[in-house]
C-alpha cells in the first residue's frame, strides 16, 4: 500500500510538471502569433501606414522607457525578495517589460529583418522550456548560454555587413553575460548552489560543464570575428555539437 501511494504521488507530481510545461509552450505559441500579427501590421502594412507609423512611434519611446521599466522591475523584485514576498508578479512584469523592449529595439533599428529575427525566438524558447521541465537545472542554464552563442554567431554571419554596430553590441553583451555566468558559477559552487537564501542549482551540481560552456561560447564568438562572415557558419555546427554532447551527458546522469 505504501509503495502504491508513493507511485501515485510521483505520478501526480509528474502530471503537474507536464501540465506546467504545456502551459508555457502555449504561451510560446501565443507570443509567436502576436509576432506574426506585428509582421502583418508593421512590416507588410496590411491595414495601411497609420497603424505601422503608430507602432514605430511607440517603439521609439519604449526603446528608452523599456530600460527604465526593466531596471525598476529588477529593483522591485530584489526588494520583494528581501521582504520575503512572492516574486511571481515582479518577475513576470519585469520579463514582459524586457521582452517588449527587445521587440522595440529590433523592430525600430532593423525593421523587417528585426521582426524576422523575433519570429525565431519563440521556437528557441519552446526548446528551452522542454529542457527546463524535463532535464536537470544545470543543463537548462548551459543550454541558454549555448543557444545565445548560436544566435550571436548566426546573426554575425547573416547581418554583420548590414548592421555591424548592432551585431558588435550583441557580441559585447554576450561576452559580458558569459563572464557573469562563469563568475556566478564560482559563487554557487562555494555556497552549494545557493545565491543568498535562494536555491539556484541542486546541491553538488556539476559546475565544470558550465565553465566549459562559457569558454566554448566565448571562443566561438571570438573565432567568428577572426574567420569572417563567409566562414563563421562552420562554428554553428561546433556549438550545436556541444549542445548535443551536453544533452547526452545529462541524459546519462538522469539514468
Amino acid at each position: 500500500m505504501f509503495e502504491k501511494g508513493k507511485r501515485e504521488r510521483r505520478q501526480s507530481e509528474d502530471d503537474k510538471i507536464f501540465n506546467r510545461m504545456l502551459l508555457w509552450l502555449a504561451v510560446a505559441v501565443g507570443v509567436e502569433l502576436l509576432l506574426l500579427l506585428l509582421k502583418k501590421v508593421y512590416v507588410d502594412m496590411k491595414w495601411g501606414g497609420i497603424p505601422a507609423g503608430t507602432l514605430l512611434d511607440f517603439f521609439k519611446v519604449y526603446c528608452i522607457a523599456g530600460v527604465v521599466l526593466t531596471v525598476g522591475g529588477i529593483v522591485w523584485a530584489v526588494l520583494s525578495h528581501r521582504m520575503g514576498r512572492r516574486l511571481t508578479l515582479p518577475v513576470a512584469i519585469t520579463a514582459a517589460a524586457a521582452g517588449l523592449w527587445l521587440v522595440s529595439m529590433l523592430s525600430r533599428f532593423m525593421w523587417a529583418e528585426g521582426v524576422k529575427i523575433l519570429l525565431m525566438l519563440p521556437a528557441g524558447a519552446a526548446v528551452l522550456i522542454v529542457i527546463f521541465f524535463l532535464y536537470q537545472r544545470p543543463f537548462f542554464y548551459n543550454a541558454v548560454l549555448t543557444g545565445g552563442a548560436l544566435m550571436a554567431v548566426w546573426l554575425y554571419g547573416r547581418y554583420y555587413l548590414i548592421h555591424p554596430r548592432v551585431i558588435m553590441a550583441c557580441f559585447i553583451g554576450g561576452w559580458v553575460i558569459l563572464a557573469a555566468a562563469a563568475a556566478l558559477a564560482f559563487v554557487l559552487q562555494k555556497n552549494d548552489g545557493k545565491l543568498g537564501r535562494v536555491r539556484v542549482l541542486p546541491p553538488s551540481s556539476n559546475y565544470m560543464m558550465t565553465w566549459i560552456t562559457c569558454g566554448v561560447a566565448a571562443l566561438a564568438m571570438v573565432l567568428a570575428l577572426i574567420l569572417g562572415v563567409s566562414m563563421s557558419h562552420y562554428l554553428l555546427y561546433v556549438l550545436a555539437a556541444w549542445l548535443f554532447a551536453q544533452a547526452v551527458f545529462f541524459t546519462v546522469k538522469m539514468m
